[in-house]
């Protein structure tokens, strides 16, 4: 499945790059992350991601219902108002269907 991922950007090098998986904020879910380089930001959020999606199948979700909607839906929402970037990663879920 293809996840689109919220980047917030730092403003100097003391700070990281904050991550968010709209698609995986969902009722009482929230799915975050952080990467202290560029280069880190793919394998933070897939490591969020599958964490994520670990928890949702041991609770009992549908894991094969999530849909994402896209980084221009979540875009203009505002609890994504903060992210500056965004990336479309794909994940394997199949291992977390219930």
């Amino acid at each position: 499945m293809y996840f689109s991922v919220g980047i917030e950007t730092p403003n100097d090098d003391t700070e990281a790059y904050s991550l968010v998986v709209p698609a995986l904020c969902i009722g009482s879910y929230r799915c975050y992350s952080a990467a202290d380089t560029e280069n880190d930001i793919a394998a933070m959020a897939t490591e969020a991601i599958q964490l994520m999606l670990e928890t949702m199948k041991e609770d009992g979700f549908p894991v094969a219902e999530l849909r994402d909607s896209g980084k221009l839906t979540y875009r203009q929402l505002a609890d994504y108002q903060d992210c500056d970037n965004w990336l479309l990663l794909h994940v394997d879920v199949s291992a977390f269907m219930n």
